[in-house]
């Protein structure tokens, strides 16, 4: 087995295997907003049949080659077809996978590597074994499948009670067609926050990416018409992910981003879809937001590794910094 770049002629065997057995983040329409430090790369048997596939962004900062998922993107893969049936042979398949990342990264050479693997990937143990920092993160999972009754139910009583209130105080929400509206709610979000945005990737996921088949947005409304909340979803046919949101703190109202978000889900369950992921966050706050929507709690691995002196001196920068 062993990982390469793909020819001109396999993205469209890429995109079908990543549509049946990875996430809409590692096909070539979402990748191609990036640009060309998108590196896309084949999983290829030893008879040359491509199985799988990954991809990564590769920037330069400061003179250091850095590996990361691409933006707004939370895993890079691997997602993978396994033929074999046997549960050693499974596994074996898929730990083989790793050792050739690994072994893909080791020629890379990057000062820098941080990503995060795709939630199927429960042993990262080749990781481990190749010096990588092997660090769970965690989301939430909402199933679809069962009742919106019960989706209400298994929110938490102040997220009930923050959608009641919403409603009882005037509020409505509506399906959004101008994403200008999820732009500006977004960015007022990013700046009371002090983070660090790049407009130029929320352009490229709003106006060149969305559209009626992969992606929707609900926002929250005053009495008077003025937006106060929004929430932003990308799909596919298995799991809609919430991407991005919004809340107005001026104008707002506590139940505001509740409501956004339960229509977004309502909405996913009408089309369909059989999975809701919140794209969790280990923020305290955010991720205790999350929580109250009753989804079940999702680990996923992220990978981490740098140069030694560099990490020595990340580390160093940390403790007088904190």
């Amino acid at each position: 087995m062993k990982i390469r770049c793909l020819g001109s002629t396999e993205s469209e065997m890429y995109n079908a295997l990543a549509r049946q057995h990875g996430t809409l983040f590692n096909c070539s329409d979402w990748l191609a907003l990036f640009g060309d430090n998108v590196k896309t790369l084949g999983i290829f048997e030893d008879g040359g049949e491509m199985v799988g596939g990954l991809s990564f962004i590769i920037e330069h900062r400061f003179g250091l080659k850095i590996v990361r998922n691409a933006p707004y993107t939370p895993t890079c893969g691997p997602f993978i077809a396994v033929k074999a049936k046997n549960p050693v042979a499974v596994l074996e398949t898929r730990r083989k996978v790793l050792e050739c990342i690994v072994e893909y990264l080791e020629k890379e050479n990057p000062a820098i590597v941080r990503l995060g693997l795709d939630q199927g990937v429960f042993d990262a143990l080749p990781l481990f074994w190749g010096g990588y920092k092997v660090i769970p993160t965690y989301t939430y999972r909402i199933d679809l499948s069962i009742s919106l009754e019960h989706i209400r139910k298994n929110m938490s009583p102040a997220r009930r009670n923050d959608i009641t209130k919403a409603l009882r105080d005037g509020l409505t929400v509506h399906l959004t067609t101008d994403l200008d509206v999820v732009k500006q709610l977004c960015l007022v979000t990013f700046n009371r926050q002090q983070m660090q945005v790049n407009q130029t990737w929320v352009d490229a996921i709003l106006f060149k990416y969305a559209n009626s088949s992969n992606s929707y947005a609900f926002t929250t409304y005053r009495a008077d018409d003025t937006p106060i909340a929004t929430c932003f979803v990308v799909h596919d046919s298995k799991t809609a992910y919430y991407l991005i949101g919004g809340y107005s703190a001026n104008l707002g109202h506590h139940g505001a981003g509740a409501l956004a978000m339960f229509e977004a889900i309502k909405h996913a369950k009408e089309l369909g879809i059989k999975i809701f992921d919140f794209e969790g966050s280990v923020i305290p706050a955010i991720e205790r937001y999350f929580r109250g929507f009753g989804g079940a709690l999702t680990p996923y691995y992220t990978v981490n590794k740098a140069w030694f002196p560099l990490e020595i001196g990340l580390k160093f920068v940390k403790r007088n910094l904190f």
